[in-house]
């Protein structure tokens, strides 16, 4: 049988996974700019793109449906270091603030520097959790996530906040992994399972 986590088990163990990955201690084991190609990004775009901020921790590429007006406002849920907010400024550099958001200070802390260094505009990293998203009722426009819900246990409250924080007649494009069938004991059972 395997163990029961809690959902606050399962957020640290997802929190220690991502923490890691931002202060260079462990790293995915593909090429970021392969499994962005093989993802649908722009390789002209990419070569724009910071180094940095290549994690490879990409699942799919919302981007590839968004269309941002300049009056738009862009949330990015679970950010990370920023990589689809840096490729929408860059494909849209005339449209409205384009916001990240991550739960992981050292997340942000990364995203911004990047931001301040190579001089981006209208980009704002805040910390928050989806499942309780710090920004006003009906005050974005168009919300992306890549890979991002399933890490959640709480995904119903996720979709509350999205709907909650969506203008009338905003978009989400989310890219994410769903199971077909539930995992066995032996994967369920392993440390970490839910933080890799």
């Amino acid at each position: 049988m395997s163990k029961q986590y809690t959902d606050e088990e399962i957020r640290q163990q997802v929190t220690n996974f991502y923490d890691n990955i931002a202060s260079g201690k462990t790293s995915t084991k593909v090429k970021s700019i392969d499994l962005y190609k093989s993802l649908g990004y722009d390789p002209n775009l990419l070569q724009k793109i910071p180094e940095e901020v290549s994690s490879g921790l990409s699942c799919g590429n919302p981007l590839d449906n968004l269309v941002l007006k300049d009056t738009d406002t862009l949330l990015d849920l679970g950010c990370g270091m920023g990589l689809d907010v840096f490729m929408a400024r860059i494909t849209y550099p005339n449209s409205n603030t384009i916001y990240g958001m991550d739960r992981l200070e050292s997340m942000i802390q990364k995203a911004s520097k990047v931001r301040d260094k190579k001089g981006f505009k209208n980009i704002e990293f805040v910390q928050g959790e989806l499942i309780d998203m710090p920004f006003e009722d009906n005050s974005i426009d168009k919300i992306i996530s890549n890979c991002v819900i399933n890490l959640e246990p709480n995904k119903q409250k996720v979709y509350q906040e999205i709907h909650r924080i969506l203008k009338p007649n905003g978009m989400f494009i989310i890219s994410d992994i769903t199971l077909k069938k539930q995992l066995n004991d032996d994967i369920l059972s392993l440390d970490n399972i839910y933080g890799s």
